[in-house]
């Protein structure tokens, strides 16, 4: 059972709030996980695909417990072009850039930024609209 007093709803988000950051390990098991659906890797760099999967994976975890019903309504993703070995450990740090009601529906915009050892991967933003 979730404690409403933890849920996140519309009301406790804030601009310029920030979460906990969320690490995602470009391991062995996400590399099989990836080339079951998308083939073989090629190099030993880390696809831009599988570096925004982890962005949308580092957004799900960072903010917990959530609503049932939210829309992902669009995001924006602006990779920097810098690689990351194969094996090594991403940092995804999310925050909440702007929050508004338009037509009665709650609308929340997030930040999402991925580096390796300060080294900036990926630049994102993610737009939802909030359930509760």
């Amino acid at each position: 059972m979730i404690d409403d007093a933890t849920l996140w709803t519309f009301a406790r988000f804030a601009p310029g709030q920030h979460f906990a950051p969320v690490t995602v390990p470009l391991d062995a098991n996400r590399v099989a996980g990836w080339e079951a659906i998308y083939g073989a890797v090629i190099g030993a760099t880390a696809p831009d695909g599988m570096i925004i999967a982890g962005m949308m994976e580092a957004y799900i975890h960072a903010i917990q417990p959530r609503p049932k019903g939210n829309v992902h309504a669009g995001q924006k993703i602006a990779l920097t072009g810098a690689q990351v070995a194969l094996g090594q450990t991403l940092t995804y740090r999310v925050g909440v850039a702007e929050k508004a009601e338009k037509k009665g529906r709650h609308w929340v915009t997030f930040t999402v930024r991925a580096d390796h050892d300060g080294t900036e991967i990926l630049n994102g933003r993610i737009v939802a609209i909030w359930n509760a």
